[in-house]
Order: structure tokens, then C-alpha cells, then sequence
């Protein structure tokens, strides 16, 4: 007789054999004391449960279970109301009953049926950041739909997740938002995880406005990428930075050239935002670089620098790299140049 895995399981199983098989000395991280089990609530279930309208006690409820984020999703997230309002639960109820909305959630439902395996990757993560961010706080983690407003939102002690905007580059509604082609790639599940940590990351440690330079723009997100080696380990680097694999290989084969262009035109130390952004916004190209080139390359080298950095330090002082704010110390000793 044969026995079928259900799909859910066997995902698990495969992350959790594929965890234990990460050997690299920079990723073996011990979190076998970490008491953490992170739940994910999942807020677009319990408000499309009922197919009447929500009413004051069932409000209530979501009052109950869902707190702080609720006040979010209602105030922010879908702008019907404060959750004291009394209005609100009228707005709630138009949002819940709009056909395309209603649609939206159907089609999130059937392609996020269950959360196990993000769960299961999102709790791995956790204890990792925990052990390497001692103290730091562990957030609630919600799941969501905004029509397609919000992807990550974050808060004090809140992660919230927009499922709506995972549903796969194939999915017909990004492409009738006019979503551009280079952001629609990303916009899949295996995104979620690198999407979570970068956003949670980037508000736990923000850069220094008087620093913002081209050179510390770049080490900036350079320590945020790092830090994924390190909570998401086996991780493509493609996942991690949002490239296509051709576009790994034309950072990874013109790396010198593209490093020789920041040096030559002196463009490291740069304080002007039109130049900073060219070269560190998300864009489907960087200009002036040749043809195949992707946008964020002052991300990428950044990304390089501090691997390099780190490997001349502790590969795993992850929190001292983030509290070290001199980038061109860190410039320095990572002596980097690329091959």
C-alpha cells in the first residue's frame, strides 16, 4: 500500500531536512534552547467567515482576538474607521461585500489554504533572530487582505502580511494594476519569509539620515541583506535581493566593472538624492549601465562589502555590524575588490 504525504506535510518535512542539512560554519547557529512558537492569525479568515454581515458582537470578537492589529487594518490598512467608531463596522461590512474583494479573498484562500510551512519558516527564523539579536522583540504575526494596498506591515510589536499581494508573477490582477513586470516576479510566497525579515529589520534599525551617503546607503542595506544569510540560510541570494538568477550572474560577472564605475566617477560619498536613488531604488535597471543589468546594484555591492566584512571580523556579530555606523570603517576592513 502506498502512503501519500498531503502536500502541507511533506512542504515541512522538506524545509525542515533541508534546515538540518545546512553545514556552512557562518549559519550554524544554535537554537535548540529557543523556547519561541510563533502563530500566525490569520484576520482575512475570521472576517470573511460569515457570509452576513459582521455584526457589534462579532466586531467585538475581532476586538478580542485581534487587538492592536485590527485597529491597524481598520484605521490604516482599509481606512473604514477607528475601531471605537460606530460607523466603522458599516464601512467594514461594504469592504467584506465588494465583489471584487470577495473575489480577492477567494483567490487568496485557494492559494494560501493553509500556513503551516510559512509558519514553520517564520518560527525557524525567529529563534535564529533571537539568538543573534538577544533581547530584541519577537512580533505577533498576522495575515491579511487590502486589495491590493499593503504588502508588509509593521508596527511596535506587529508583522503584518498582505497575502494578497503573494498570489504568484502569474496572477491576472497585477498585470490589470499595471504593476510593473520586475516587482509582479517577486510577488510570489517564496518572497514572503526575506519580505518579513527586511521590513522588520529595516524599522528595528534605521540608517542615520546625516549619514546618508551613497557609501552608507549602501552598507545599510548591505547589513540587511547579510542578516538574511544568516535567518534564512540556503536562501537563493536571487529571493533575498528580488533578482531573476540572470541577473545574479550579470551583478556576480560585472561586479568589478560596476565596482570600478562608483571609484572612477567618485560617486561613493555623494550626498545627492536623485544619484543615491538611481543606484539603491528597486527599478527594473540601473542607467547608465549596460543592457542586463538590474536596478539596486549600490544594494548588491553593499551586500558584497559587508560579507566581506564580516568573514575579516565575526562572521556571526551580526548585532555589533548593525550597531557599528561607520561605513567607511567597514569599507576598509573588508578590503573588498571584486574579481
Amino acid at each position: 500500500m502506498k502512503y501519500i504525504i498531503p502536500k502541507t506535510l511533506f512542504n515541512i518535512l522538506t524545509i525542515l531536512l533541508f534546515i538540518a542539512g545546512c553545514t556552512d560554519p557562518i549559519t550554524e547557529i544554535d537554537i535548540s534552547n529557543v523556547n519561541l512558537e510563533t502563530k500566525i492569525k490569520r484576520l482575512e479568515v475570521d472576517l470573511f467567515r460569515k457570509k452576513e454581515n459582521l455584526s457589534f458582537e462579532d466586531f467585538e470578537m475581532l476586538k478580542g482576538e485581534y487587538g492592536d492589529f485590527l485597529k491597524i487594518f481598520t484605521e490604516n490598512i482599509v481606512a473604514v474607521g477607528g475601531i471605537q467608531d460606530s460607523n466603522t463596522i458599516y464601512y467594514l461590512n461594504h469592504f467584506r461585500n465588494d465583489l471584487q474583494v470577495k473575489e480577492i479573498y477567494e483567490t487568496t484562500i485557494a492559494d494560501f489554504p493553509d500556513l503551516s510551512l510559512l509558519n514553520a519558516e517564520l518560527n525557524y527564523t525567529y529563534k535564529r533572530f533571537s539568538v543573534l539579536f538577544p533581547g530584541s522583540v519577537i512580533p505577533d504575526i498576522y495575515t491579511f487582505i487590502s486589495a491590493f494596498s499593503y504588502t508588509i506591515v509593521v508596527d511596535d510589536s506587529i508583522l503584518g502580511i498582505g497575502l494578497d499581494m503573494y498570489l504568484g508573477s502569474d496572477q491576472k490582477y497585477y498585470r490589470l494594476l499595471d504593476i510593473p513586470m520586475y516587482k509582479i516576479r517577486n510577488m510570489n510566497k517564496e518572497s514572503i519569509a526575506s519580505d518579513c525579515m527586511k521590513s522588520w529589520l529595516s524599522t528595528e534599525f534605521e540608517l542615520e539620515a546625516e549619514k546618508s551617503d551613497l557609501l552608507s546607503n549602501m552598507i545599510y542595506h548591505g547589513k540587511l541583506l547579510y542578516a538574511l544569510d544568516l535567518l534564512l540560510p540556503g536562501m537563493a541570494d536571487s529571493i533575498k535581493i528580488g533578482y531573476s538568477v540572470d541577473q545574479i550572474k550579470w551583478v556576480s560577472e560585472n561586479a568589478k566593472d560596476m565596482w570600478f564605475h562608483f571609484t572612477e566617477n567618485e560617486l561613493l560619498y555623494t550626498k545627492e538624492g536623485k544619484e543615491i536613488q538611481k543606484y539603491i531604488g528597486d527599478a527594473p535597471f540601473t542607467p547608465g549601465f549596460p543592457e542586463g543589468s538590474p536596478g539596486m546594484t549600490g544594494r548588491w555591492l553593499g551586500w558584497q562589502i559587508v560579507r566581506s566584512y564580516m568573514k575579516n571580523t565575526d562572521p556571526l556579530k551580526v548585532k555589533a555590524l548593525f550597531e557599528e555606523s561607520d561605513a567607511q570603517k567597514i569599507l576598509k576592513i573588508s578590503k573588498y575588490k571584486p574579481k
